[in-house]
C-alpha cells in the first residue's frame, strides 16, 4: 500500500498532485459523510468489470452498496440480498421500534430468548467493555436519553452535569447478564443502546451476503462505517475519504482500504448543545460527552470491531488509545477537539493528508 510522504505538495489535498490522485481514484467513499446520488448506477470499469451501485436509507443513514463484476445482473441480485440481510439484522438491533427485542429488553428488564443477531452484538459489546476497561458500555442509554432532552441548548452548566451524573449511576456493563439464551438487566432503570456498535454488525452481515453470492470486489458505505472486499489481487483497493470535523464539506485525509473495515465516530453530526460539548457519545466513567477528540477513525478486520472501537476511543486518552489499538493490531486516526492536530498509528495506509505519529 502506498504511504504518505513528507512532501508538502503530496500531503496537501489542495495540491495539483493530490487533485490528480483523487481524480484518478474516482468517487471516494466518505467516512463520516454521505455518498451522493441514488437508485442504480452502472459504470464500465477496466478489465471488463462493471460497477453496480445502489443506495438506500437504513438505520436512519444513507447506505450504499457498490460491486465490481463482469455480470451486472448477478451483482444486482447480490446487492439486493445484502440489503435484505442488513434490513433484517437492523430490525433486531434498533432501540426505536417498541416491538423490537432490544426495546422489550429495555422495557421489561429481561428477554428470555435473545435473537441471534442481538445476542451476537451484546456478546461483542461485553467483550469490548472488558477490553477497554469500561470505555465502551452499551448501558449508557439512561444518560443518552437525558442528553436528548437538552437538544438545542446554547450551553450546559453544573446542573446538567449533576443530573447526568445521577443517571450515570445506572450505567455498568457488568450488570448486563447474558447467557446462552437470554439477557437480563440486573438493576431497575437500566437500559441498553447499541448505537455505537450495531451499524458495524449490520455492515458485516451485508458483506457476508455479498461473499455468499460470489462477489469478489465490493464496498458497503453506511456513513461512518465502511467495509471493502478487494479479492486476492494485492493491487486492488478502495480509497476512503475522512471528513474534516471542522468543515464537513471537505475531505481531510484519504486512506486505502483493502479487505478490511473502517469506522469513524465524531462530534460533528449528532450533537445536542450548540458548542458541540454535548453529543451522542457518552463517557461511561463520567456520564458526560468526552472532550479529547472531534473525530476518531479505526480500521479493523470487521466492522463491528471498528465501530465499537471508534466509539470507545473517544473516552480514552491518547497513550491509552495508542496502546490499545497496537495490542489489537488496529490502525487509527484521531483529530483533536479543535481539529488543529491529528495523530495516527504507524501502519495506517494514509495516502493523502497529514497526521503526527502517535
Amino acid at each position: 500500500m502506498r504511504r504518505s510522504t513528507d512532501s508538502r505538495d503530496s500531503d496537501d489535498l489542495r495540491s495539483p498532485a493530490r487533485r490528480r490522485l483523487l481524480r484518478q481514484a474516482g468517487q471516494l467513499a466518505i467516512a463520516g459523510g454521505l455518498l451522493a446520488g441514488g437508485g442504480w448506477a452502472v459504470l464500465k470499469r477496466r478489465q471488463n468489470l462493471w460497477q453496480v451501485r445502489r443506495e438506500r436509507t437504513l438505520m436512519q443513514t444513507s447506505v450504499a452498496v457498490t460491486c465490481l463484476s463482469d455480470d451486472v445482473q448477478a451483482a444486482g441480485e447480490a446487492i439486493e440480498a445484502a440489503f435484505a440481510r442488513m434490513a433484517t439484522t437492523a430490525a433486531e438491533l434498533t432501540r426505536f421500534d417498541p416491538a423490537s427485542p432490544l426495546a422489550r429488553l429495555n422495557r421489561d428488564g429481561r428477554l428470555a430468548l435473545v435473537p441471534a443477531n442481538l445476542h451476537a452484538v451484546l456478546r461483542e459489546a461485553l467483550s469490548l467493555s472488558a477490553l477497554t476497561g469500561g470505555a465502551f458500555d452499551v448501558t449508557v442509554l439512561p444518560v443518552l436519553r437525558y442528553f436528548e432532552t437538552l437538544r438545542g441548548a446554547n450551553h450546559t452548566d453544573a446542573r446538567e452535569q449533576r443530573v447526568a451524573g445521577d443517571r450515570d449511576a445506572l450505567v455498568g456493563y457488568r450488570d448486563l447478564a447474558l447467557d446462552a439464551r437470554g439477557a437480563r438487566l440486573l438493576r431497575p432503570g437500566m437500559a441498553v443502546t447499541l448505537d455505537g456498535i450495531a451499524k458495524g454488525h449490520v455492515v458485516d452481515q451485508g458483506i457476508a451476503a455479498l461473499r455468499a453470492a460470489g462477489i469478489e470486489y465490493a464496498l458497503i458505505d453506511a456513513g461512518g462505517d465502511i467495509q471493502a472486499i478487494s479479492g486476492n489481487d494485492s493491487g486492488r483497493h478502495w480509497n476512503v475519504g475522512i471528513v474534516d470535523p471542522r468543515d464537513t464539506g471537505r475531505v481531510a485525509a484519504v486512506l486505502q482500504l483493502r479487505n478490511a473495515a473502517l469506522s469513524t465516530s465524531g462530534n460533528y453530526r449528532v450533537f445536542f448543545s450548540s458548542d458541540r460539548r454535548l453529543f451522542h457519545i457518552v463517557n461511561p466513567r463520567t456520564g458526560w460527552s468526552p472532550q479529547s477528540y472531534s473525530s476518531v477513525t479505526v480500521m479493523a478486520q470487521r466492522s463491528v470491531l471498528a465501530d465499537g472501537m471508534s466509539t470507545a476511543a473517544f473516552s480514552l486518552e491518547r497513550p491509552q488509545l495508542s496502546a490499545l489499538m497496537a495490542a489489537q493490531d488496529h490502525q487509527w486516526l484521531a483529530f483533536s477537539r479543535d481539529g488543529e492536530r491529528r495523530w495516527r498509528s504507524r501502519e495506517l495506509p494514509l495516502i493523502a493528508g497529514t497526521a503526527e505519529l502517535a
